[in-house]
């Protein structure tokens, strides 16, 4: 063990927690790596802040808080030091309430417990370093790809904060979509005049500046120091240097050519609806083939949404801009006939009062599908099955409208390959982090707002593009990134250049940069070396489990602090009682298990868990590690799938160690189910008491393994 010591704190809870606190004083006074022991009553308090701030300060930066739960202190503490001008870098948590005191009822046990994972928390802090201050002076600037209402408003948001904002459209004028809408839901107003006083103010602005008929190529660089490639008005390319990028292209609409069905392209008055709007936002409402008035008009719902062939799922918006549409229709021509082909009708939140209006203006909705279109005698009829009357409808409309699909905005798979940020399978850009995470790509510093995520309405755009800017805000706090530097750390003489951090990095982080000496020697081998920002680096730690030669570690959790806290929390493991050894995510796992312990739910207390930024963290030699030292089973509790707080991968890694760690245990003879991966979302208490009860039972039958100390050499692998 280090020569470094730490004091621990022991908290009651206000006197609350059935644990022996005499016995955790008296062990953890005799530990080697302890420094001294305080027992308070609520650490969370000024008092025990002040006691916190006290022990921090004479101790090197080094404490170990055995308390509740870090989601509920951590941030109360850090914020507290930090207006002390206390660095909080070195102070490690252990939750001894939710984790210990609460599932567990026999005192003795839940001590036992809280005590093995302080001594694992001892033995990691003895070996922690204060994180280094830095400080990056970047430029206060802000490119916006796209000049709709969620580019608009992005602008107008970030100037505000004080950022210069560079508006990048491809089109001759701002507004997208929003500034051919006849009518915006709820507002009642058209979209040019939502549109016109956010106009006024970009052009009144000096802090924004916009670039029309613009074409983005490609991106380079990272948070801080982006570079755009985009070709201007007159067609010369040029770069601009940026800090932050937001992502607003919009969202196109599918045009259904392919579904001869409906005979769109071939027939000039069958309209998607947002022509229909275009046509009515000019003012102008008439059958294009003749240029006659239009006196009866039908909607068709979902064409190309809710479709295998198409999109897969409802695109949320085309219920409300029919309705709108045909509302707008009655009120210019109320001898108008307007009839809507449904099968479900969905308009969220106050829409609601929309439809019920259109109803109560005589709209007809038709329950049923178009079964065929066709021109006879220069008129088109449209045939129609209404399945509530389970009869077939004739109709000779002026103009038969498609509510087509709403599709993600074009280009952005060519974009994504420069920029690094992922895409859906539907084709929009995919979000971090559903939950929490929103609107923040997988690449730093580079957000998305608006429809290029998913079928928006006007206002939520707004509300996107608001929240977006404070993101961005929160990134480039102002031009001066300055934190805590936590992150992960490359020891380049190590770097083998393999590129698995670069190409597994769920951020994009890692940039494989050319080492060779003599570039222009075409006989010397190139030789490429990983690089790593650490501030732009989100701490998984997923490069430090793929890494061949432990070349990058995480600052916070090298592989020998990590290794000493599994030896400590599972010192003294016996044989006569086989221990789950649980590594879990700091995300969706911690909290399930923090609400276990608030519902103090019960399961085994031969469990010791163990803490970490995200499941991809855990390397195969982790888990192994876990055995050497006296588990006899090992899990990690991570995020669902596709849920990872990280990016989307984290989770995925973790599963390809378990993996391959079952299928090294099979190959040595042991038994592969001694380790397992549980996913879960962050409020699954059961799903958690279910997997730690198989672990432990899994335990129980298998026993202690054969490397188990005091028992290598002595056991064979057992079989159920």
């Amino acid at each position: 063990m280090s020569e470094n010591r730490s004091p621990v704190l022991l908290c009651t809870c206000g006197d609350t927690l059935s644990l022996d606190y005499e016995l955790l004083n008296k062990e953890l006074s005799q530990y080697e790596g302890v420094k001294s022991v305080t027992v308070h009553g609520t650490v969370c308090q000024r008092e025990g802040l002040e006691a916190i701030k006290h022990l921090v300060q004479e101790n090197d930066g080094r404490l170990v808080i055995a308390a509740c739960t870090s989601q509920k202190i951590q941030m109360r503490i850090d914020n507290f030091l930090k207006e002390e001008g206390v660095d909080s870098s070195q102070v490690q948590y252990v939750n001894i309430r939710e984790h210990s005191a609460w599932v567990h009822d026999d005192v003795g046990d839940a001590t036992e417990k809280s005590l093995a994972m302080i001594k694992g928390a001892v033995r990691l802090a003895s070996l922690s370093e204060p994180f280094l201050d830095e400080t990056k002076e970047i430029a206060s600037h802000v490119t916006v790809v796209g000049g709709g209402i969620a580019g608009i408003e992005s602008a107008l948001s970030l100037s505000n904060l004080g950022y210069h904002v560079t508006l990048l459209e491809k089109e001759d004028e701002l507004g997208g979509h929003v500034k051919h809408l006849p009518v915006v839901a709820p507002t009642g107003k058209s979209g040019k005049e939502v549109l016109s006083g956010r106009l006024e103010s970009i052009d009144r602005d000096d802090n924004i500046e916009v670039h029309k008929n613009t074409t983005v190529r490609f991106f380079d660089g990272e948070m801080g120091n982006f570079t755009v490639h985009f070709v201007d008005t007159d067609g010369t390319e040029k770069d601009l240097e940026t800090s932050g990028i937001v992502l607003a292209n919009g969202f196109s609409e599918f045009k259904p050519t392919a579904m001869e069905e409906y005979r769109y392209g071939r027939n000039p008055d069958v309209l998607t609806q947002f022509e229909l709007s275009c046509m009515l936002s000019d003012g102008e409402l008439h059958r294009p083939s003749d240029d006659e008035p239009v006196k009866e008009i039908i909607m068709v719902q979902c064409v190309g949404s809710r479709s295998e062939d198409y999109k897969r799922d409802c695109s949320k918006l085309c219920c409300t801009f029919a309705i709108d549409n045909a509302l707008e229709v009655l009120k210019r021509h109320p001898e108008a006939r307007v009839r809507i082909v449904y099968m479900d009708i969905r308009v969220p939140f106050e829409n609601e009062m929309i439809y019920k209006e259109s109803r109560e203006k005589g709209v007809d909705y038709i329950r049923g599908r178009v079964s065929r279109v066709w021109e006879e005698n220069g008129e088109t009829h449209v045939k129609v099955y209404d399945s509530l009357l389970d009869k077939y409808l004739e109709f000779a409309p002026d103009l038969l409208v498609l509510s087509s699909a709403i599709l993600p905005a074009e280009g952005l798979n060519e974009l994504s390959e420069t920029l690094g940020f992922d895409i859906e399978d539907d084709g929009h850009v995919k979000e971090l982090y559903g939950k929490l995470r929103r609107l923040e790509t997988r690449r730093r510093g580079v957000i998305a707002v608006g429809g290029v995520t998913r079928p928006q309405f006007v206002f939520e755009a707004v509300t996107d593009a608001q929240a977006g800017a404070l993101v961005i805000h929160n990134e480039l706090q102002e031009g001066q990134i300055e934190k805590l530097a936590r992150g992960a750390v490359l020891n380049v003489e190590d770097c083998v250049g393999c590129s698995l951090c670069a190409q597994q990095c769920p951020r994009g982080v890692p940039l494989m940069i050319e080492e060779t000496e003599n570039p222009e020697d075409e006989d010397e081998k190139l030789e490429f070396k990983a690089a790593i920002d650490t501030l732009n680096c989100h701490a998984c730690g997923v490069c430090q489990s793929l890494c061949p030669s432990a070349a990058t570690q995480l600052n916070f959790l090298t592989n020998e602090q990590l290794w000493a806290q599994i030896e400590g929390t599972l010192e003294g493991a016996g044989p006569d009682n086989p221990i789950t050894l649980c590594f879990h995510c700091e995300e969706c796992a911690v909290s399930t298990m923090d609400i276990v312990g608030t519902r103090k739910m019960k399961y085994p207390a031969n469990t010791r868990f163990i803490p970490v930024p995200c499941a991809g963290r855990v390397s195969i030699i982790d888990i192994l590690k876990g055995f050497e030292h006296g588990a006899s089973t090992v899990m990690i509790a991570s995020c669902e799938t596709d849920r990872c707080h990280m990016g989307g991968t984290g989770n995925e890694i973790a599963q390809a160690q378990i993996d391959v760690a079952r299928d090294i245990l099979s190959a040595i003879g042991w038994k592969g189910e001694r380790v397992d991966m549980f996913r879960m979302y962050s409020a699954e208490p059961d799903r958690f008491i279910t997997a730690i009860q198989e672990m432990v039972k899994r335990a129980k039958e298998l026993g202690p393994t054969p490397v188990h100390q005091g028992t290598a050499g002595k056991w064979m692998e057992v079989s159920r």
